[in-house]
Formats: structure tokens, sequence, C-alpha cells
């Protein structure tokens, strides 16, 4: 049965006035029902973190027109606030548009990934959509001004993000709970739908630099390879070769085939 969507919950890693949020707000306001719930400020690759020992401070504010409520810790915090207050339920929520792609299993460490999928584990909406954009290196952990021009980015990935999500919907997110949709660096009309890349080291810069005196490492801010472009099923190869990726996800990370298998055949201990 084909879902409707009318109340959509924007949320992402980026803070609450980034250029990506404030896309989405401006972009989806005039055809649902939009409501903001996100960090104050940049909490990139923090993934589903919480405050859990001494809570967070909340404010209120306006974005694009969109009611929008900060919170001044992790992007699942902002989550966790929502449902104690006793927001929604929403149809759908979009996490995004983050400044930098989100891929393979790094998903693991994204906060923008991570709002996405906890919200419907806290029963905020049944679907949900992760997005990014493939950007370089140095936009990943970005501190956006919420003066910033939007104009260079409405037609890109701003229209293109609609666009995406218009049609995701027009398809009932094609049977998934959670799409990870990442954008090309530069605009294009085509997707294909992929696989998360197994193996991050194939796009991704290691070893990592580390300094044994001050014991002491860090990340590198080079471009990632291109090894895998020719991998068209994985969410890297359609980037680097300039496609939209979608990857469909599961609510769970359960393996129900196996735990159906053995959950009847308990085990003793020796």
């Amino acid at each position: 049965m084909k879902q409707s969507i009318h109340r959509i919950l924007i949320t992402g890693d980026d803070g609450y006035t980034s250029t990506g949020t404030r896309l989405l707000a401006r972009l989806l306001k005039p055809h649902f029902e939009c409501m903001i719930v996100a960090t104050k400020g940049q909490m990139s690759a923090v993934g589903g973190a919480l405050h859990i020992k001494d809570g967070c401070s909340f404010g209120e504010d306006t974005v694009e027109g969109v009611p929008a409520i900060w919170i001044d810790g992790y992007p699942c915090d902002a989550l966790e606030y929502l449902v104690g207050r006793g927001y929604g339920p929403f149809d759908l929520v979009v996490s995004g548009i983050n400044w930098g792609m989100n891929i393979g299993n790094a998903i693991v460490s994204s906060g923008t990934y991570s709002a996405a999928i906890r919200s419907i584990h806290l029963g905020l909406a049944p679907k949900a959509i992760a997005i990014s954009w493939f950007t370089p290196p140095s936009a990943w952990t970005k501190l956006h001004n919420h003066d910033d021009s939007l104009d260079t980015f409405l037609t890109y990935p701003g229209k293109a993000a609609l666009e995406v999500i218009q049609v995701s919907i027009q398809n009932n997110f094609w049977g998934a709970d959670l799409l990870n949709i990442n954008l090309p660096e530069s605009t294009t009309k085509t997707i294909r739908f992929t696989k998360g890349l197994d193996d991050l080291k194939e796009f991704f810069n290691y070893p990592l630099p580390a300094d044994k005196k001050t014991h002491s490492f860090s990340y590198p801010k080079d471009h990632p390879k291109t090894n895998t472009k020719n991998q068209l099923e994985t969410d890297t190869g359609a980037l680097l070769s300039g496609y939209i990726s979608i990857s469909p996800h599961k609510k769970s990370n359960l393996d129900e085939t196996l735990f159906h298998k053995l959950k009847d055949t308990p085990i003793t201990l020796p």
C-alpha cells in the first residue's frame, strides 16, 4: 500500500541552521508540513552518541519559515527530546542534506544516518531518508553560518534532493524502511540502486598519519580513492561515476533467517 506523506521531520548533524538543513526546509515546505529538530552546531561523525550523563539544553527558533527546535547535544539527543515532549508522529524523517557522503559501513559513525535510523526506532516515523552530498573533505566538518546565501546550492544539491525525495515517496520507498541516498559532486538525473562498499580501505586513505612522539594520530584530508569507480553496484562506484546512489535499508540489523533457525535451540555452557 502506498504511504501518504504529509508531515516531514527534518534533522541532521551539521547544525539546525546548516546550509543543507535550510535547503530542505525551503524546498520541502511548499509541499509538506515540516518541522526541524537538530543539533545547535556542527556534530559530524558522532554516530549514535547520547548525552546520557548530563542531558542537553534546547531552544526554539524558525528556519526558512519552518518551526525549529535546536538541541545543544548530539543528533540522536534531538530525537530523544522530541519523544520525551510528545511530538509526532510524522510520516517521514529526512536527515540531511549532509555536507559529505555517507557510504558503506562508515554509516555507523554518521550522525546523519544515526538520526535517521533512530527516528524509526523511536516511533517518530515509519520511514526515513538519510541524504548526503559528495563534497571534498574540507567541507565535512564545515561550520555553517546561518547567514550564508542558499542561492548557489538551490539547483544543486537542493532541487536534486527534493526531486529524489519526491520520487522515493511516489515509489513508496521501493519497500525499504530507510533509504541512504548520496548525491555525486556534480548535478545528474540518473539514479543507481547500490549496496554499501564493504571494505572502507578501498575508498578512504589508510594508514592514518600517526606521530609516535606525541602519541597522536589524525585523519587524512585527501580526496578519497577512485579505486571503486567501476564497481557500479556499490555506493562509492556510483558516486565516483556521477550517479545518485540509493541504498535500501531495513530498520533492523537482525539476521532474521538465522534467528528463526536458532531461537528454539538453547545451548548450555560447560
